[in-house]
Formats: C-alpha cells, sequence, structure tokens
C-alpha cells in the first residue's frame, strides 16, 4: 500500500484560484484522452465494503473494452478493522482478472470524509498530469454504498454531451432497523429536493473540479460545499434521477452530521410528533372527563 499524503498536497496542475472560471465552450475529451478516476474513502467498513467495491467492479468491467483509461483511488483513513485487507484482497483479484483498471490505495488519519476525498481526487490528477483537466473526469462514492451496473457509462454519457458535473441519487436498501414511519418521510421529504447532492454518487470534469476548489477538509457536507461553488461558477449540471446508487440506512454514522445523521433527525421528528399526538390526546381525554356531569 502506498505511503500516506498529507492533506496538504499541492496539485501537479497547478494552483486553484477562487476566481477561476469553467470555459463552457471546451469540446467534450475524445474517447483516446479521456480519463475516468473514481474515488472512495473508507473508515472501518469491513462489513458493507465488499459490496461495494464488487459493485465498482462489475460497473468499471461494463465500460473496460473501450479506450478510456480508468484509474481507482482507495483512501484508508483511520481504520482500525479489517478494510484494508479486503481492499488489497480485491486489488489481488483484480489483477488475477487482468481487469483493465488501475488501483491505488492510501492509508491517512486525517478522520475527515472531505479530506480523504481530496486526497483521493489530488492523486489521480496527480496521476494523470500529462493531459490538460478537462479531460479527467472524477467519480466518488462510499464505501457503504453499491453503485449499479451503468454507474461509469452513464456520467461518461453525460460527459460526451457536455456535462461537466453529475449529480445522481440514492436509495436506501434496508430499513429494518429505523423506527416504522422513517422511510416513508424520509421519501416524502427527499422528492421535495431540486438537487440531492451526495458524494456517495457524484462526478465532475478536473478542470471544473479545480476551478471549484475542489473538496474542503470537511468531517460532512463536502460533497454539498463543492456542489454550491460549482453552481456559482456557471458549470453545466446535470443530475440524474434515475442513476441510483444503494446506500445504507444504518444508525452508526462514520461522517458526522452525514447521511445517517439524516435519517436519524428524521425519526426523532416522527417520535416527537407522535408523543404530542399522545398528549393532546391525553389532554383531550382529560378536559371531557372534567366536563362530563357527575352522576
Amino acid at each position: 500500500m502506498a505511503s500516506a499524503l498529507g492533506h496538504g498536497v499541492v496539485s501537479a496542475i497547478g494552483p486553484v484560484t477562487p476566481e477561476s472560471r469553467v470555459d463552457r465552450r471546451a469540446a467534450s475529451p475524445s474517447a483516446e484522452s479521456s480519463r475516468f478516476g473514481v474515488v472512495m474513502p473508507v473508515h472501518d467498513e469491513e462489513q458493507l465494503l465488499p459490496a461495494a467495491l464488487n459493485s465498482l467492479d462489475r460497473a468499471l468491467v461494463h465500460v473496460s473494452g473501450g479506450c478510456m483509461a480508468i484509474g481507482v483511488t482507495i483512501v484508508l483513513d483511520a481504520c482500525s478493522d479489517r478494510s484494508g485487507d479486503i481492499v488489497e484482497e480485491w486489488r489481488r483479484r483484480a489483477v488475477h482478472l487482468d481487469r483493465r483498471y488501475h488501483i491505488e490505495t492510501l492509508e491517512t488519519n486525517v478522520r475527515s470524509v472531505g479530506k480523504a476525498r481530496r486526497m483521493g481526487c489530488q492523486v489521480l490528477l496527480q496521476r494523470w498530469s500529462d493531459v490538460a483537466p478537462g479531460t479527467i473526469w472524477l467519480a466518488t462514492t462510499d464505501a457503504d454504498s453499491e453503485v449499479p451496473l451503468d454507474w461509469v457509462s452513464a456520467q461518461s454519457r453525460i460527459r460526451s454531451e457536455g456535462g461537466q458535473v453529475w449529480v445522481g441519487s440514492v436509495r436506501v436498501h434496508d430499513w429494518s432497523g429505523r423506527r416504522p414511519g422513517t422511510a416513508e418521510a424520509w421519501r416524502r421529504q427527499y422528492e421535495t429536493e431540486r438537487w440531492p447532492v451526495h458524494g456517495a454518487n457524484f462526478g465532475i470534469d478536473g478542470a471544473t473540479y479545480l476551478a471549484a476548489g475542489g473538496f474542503q477538509g470537511l468531517s460532512s457536507g463536502e460533497d454539498r460545499a463543492l456542489f454550491e461553488k460549482v453552481v456559482a461558477l456557471g458549470a453545466v449540471i446535470r443530475h440524474d434521477p434515475m442513476g441510483r446508487v444503494v446506500t445504507s440506512g444504518r444508525r452508526e454514522a462514520r461522517a458526522r452530521h452525514g447521511f445517517a445523521h439524516a435519517l436519524t433527525s428524521i425519526e426523532a421528528t416522527i417520535a416527537s410528533e407522535r408523543t404530542s399526538a399522545v398528549l393532546r390526546n391525553h389532554r383531550n381525554d382529560c378536559d371531557l372527563e372534567t366536563r362530563r356531569p357527575n352522576r
């Protein structure tokens, strides 16, 4: 495994300036010159990581017959379980099967999903520093999530049509650990979001990524922060509501104020509303009893 990189690594592409602007006129990269990179941060995910890696393998194999160069960077952040061994086994299997994509693993202790994503993107940009950033596509997902078979091909298609940012959706595959009503409440709330943004299902071209300053070193919300910056830059954004990544509905959050925290907040609201309803009914019953004439 590669040694850990500090979160202050400087891009070989060049400095990022806040006043940078995205060039909408840039031609879409040709298949011969394009690069597709995937970043997956990992923090103690030994239970869900195998399924996440296998789904990524299927999506990459689905498109790896073409001319596009593909690279994967796995960032192991403060892992104390078997996550590192699982990634190494997956890498060896990919080599044995002669997969046509390159895998690189980093170990770090930054304890920040934002910093981990930034490090992974940095590695890919440095790896392909011989080509223009606009020919590089950076896709990110999570170690508790499973990408669909067309995850790579869908983003490649959007990219070829001039898209600079791709935003996908998520769905939860198992609600058994949550209170009744949580799934429906989440779906109602989710359907009202105009731009749901998830680091588990996000893609951006290298030039736009650099112009926006990249992922920030946040413990959570790094995906939304980057999205807001690309919106301000006037980037061409494509939202794909059908491109859904399957993610975990677990209670134990890996990122503070992340997706698990959001589900727990919904649960708390449901519990509070139910408690309020019970109290209202109790008060109403008491009022009826006090108004009832003595016999």
